[in-house]
C-alpha cells in the first residue's frame, strides 16, 4: 500500500521563473497510482515525454500487472536474463530484507494473491483458511531466492512483488534523470513516495503534508504534520486504507511472511526520511510489520533513517513517535 501524499502549497498549473529557470509542472497516472513533480528547468525545457518513457522502462521490467513484463515472465517460470532495473531493485530488496530480520520479503506474492489483495474487490470470495496460509509459507523466503549475475534462481511456487519499492525506485531513476540534465530543484511523488531537493520556486524549502491515518480523507482537517524537505527522501506505509472486513475482522495487506496472515499491531502509520527514496520505501513497509518497539530499537541503531510513527495506544487513542531529526523538520 501507498498512502497518499499531498504534495503542499503547490499551485498546479502556475509558473514562475528566475533569471532562465523556469517552473514546470508533470502529472499523470502510472504504477496504479499518479504522479507529481515539480522542477526549476532551463528556459522552461519540459521533460514530461521522457518522464513518461521512464515510467513505461520500469512497467516493463518490474510490473506483475504487465503480463510482458519481465519479472512477470520470471514469476512464469520463463528464463530469461535480467536487466539493470530489476538488478537493483532485487539487490536493495535483499539488503533490507537481511538488515530487518526477514521483516521486508518481496516473496510473500503467494500470500498476497491467496488473501485477494490483487483482486479489484478486495478480499472478494476468500474465506480464512489458517492450514492453508500456514502450508504456503513453505513458498516464501527472500534467503531462498538468487540472483547471479544477470540470472534469476527462483525455486517452483515462489515468486517476487516488488510493488513495495518500485516507486521508491522510480523516484529515484527521475530524480537521476534530471540531475543528468543539470536540474538541481525539484520535487518528485509518485504514489505518495517523494524526493525533494533544492528550493521551491520561491527559494524556498519543499513542504509536505503528511495524512492522518484515517480510512477517508477529511479535506477541512487532513494532515497529521506538515514538514520541510531538504534533500531527502520520505515514504509513508500504513493499512488504514487498504484492508477489507470479514466478520467483524479487520485483514490489511501488510502480510506478515513469518505467519502468513496479515500483520496485527498497533501501529498505524509510519513514515520515514532517508536519503534513498528506494530505501525509504522499503523501509516504511517493513516497519509496518515489525511493529513499534522493533522499529524503534532499529532506528536506534541506524540514526540515518528518522521516523515519525502514529500507533494506537492501550485505550485506542493515538500515540505518537518522533525521532529527533524528524523533530526538526516539523512546522505544523
Amino acid at each position: 500500500m501507498r498512502v497518499i501524499f499531498c504534495l503542499l502549497l503547490l499551485l498546479l498549473f502556475s509558473c514562475s521563473s528566475t533569471d532562465n529557470n523556469i517552473l514546470v509542472y508533470n502529472s499523470g497516472e502510472a504504477q496504479g497510482s499518479y504522479y507529481h513533480i515539480k522542477y526549476m528547468s532551463d528556459n522552461g525545457l519540459d521533460y514530461h515525454s521522457d518522464i513518461d518513457s521512464l515510467f513505461m522502462k520500469v512497467d516493463s521490467s518490474l510490473s506483475i500487472y504487465k503480463k510482458y513484463s519481465l519479472i512477470s515472465r520470471l514469476n512464469r517460470g520463463e528464463t530469461f536474463k535480467t536487466d539493470s532495473l530489476f538488478n537493483t531493485v532485487f539487490n536493495a530488496a535483499k539488503r533490507v530484507y537481511i538488515e530487518t530480520e526477514g521483516n521486508f520479503d518481496c516473496s510473500v506474492t503467494p500470500l498476497i494473491n491467496a488473501w485477494g489483495f490483487y483482486k479489484e474487490i478486495l478480499g472478494d470470495s476468500i474465506v480464512v483458511d489458517s492450514t492453508k496460509f500456514r502450508s504456503m509459507l513453505n513458498h516464501v523466503g527472500f534467503d531462498k531466492i538468487q540472483l547471479i549475475k544477470d540470472s534469476l534462481l527462483l525455486p517452483k511456487k515462489m515468486s517476487l512483488d516488488f510493488n513495495s519499492i518500485a516507486q521508491g525506485f522510480t523516484v529515484n531513476l527521475i530524480a537521476g534523470y534530471l540531475e543528468d540534465r543539470d536540474v538541481s530543484n525539484y520535487l518528485i511523488e509518485v504514489g505518495g513516495e517523494i524526493l525533494a531537493k533544492g528550493k521551491n520556486d520561491d527559494g524556498e524549502l519543499w513542504k509536505i503534508g503528511v495524512d492522518k491515518p484515517n480510512e477517508f480523507i477529511d479535506s477541512g482537517n487532513r494532515f497529521q504534520f506538515i514538514l520541510n524537505l531538504e534533500d531527502k527522501a520520505l515514504a509513508t506505509s500504513g493499512n488504514y486504507r487498504k484492508f477489507y472486513e470479514i466478520n467483524g475482522v479487520k485483514y490489511s495487506h501488510m502480510i506478515n511472511p513469518f505467519t502468513g496472515f496479515p500483520t496485527r499491531n498497533n501501529l498505524l502509520s509510519v513514515t520515514v526520511i532517508h536519503d534513498d527514496c528506494m530505501l525509504a520505501d522499503a523501509y516504511a513497509t517493513a516497519f509496518m510489520v515489525m511493529g513499534v518497539k522493533k522499529t524503534k530499537k532499529f532506528v536506534a541503531k541506524n540514526p540515518e533513517i528518522e521516523i515519525y510513527l502514529i500507533y494506537a495506544g492501550e485505550d485506542g487513542n493515538w500515540r505518537t513517535y518522533i525521532s529527533p531529526n524528524m523533530k526538526k523538520r516539523i512546522v505544523n
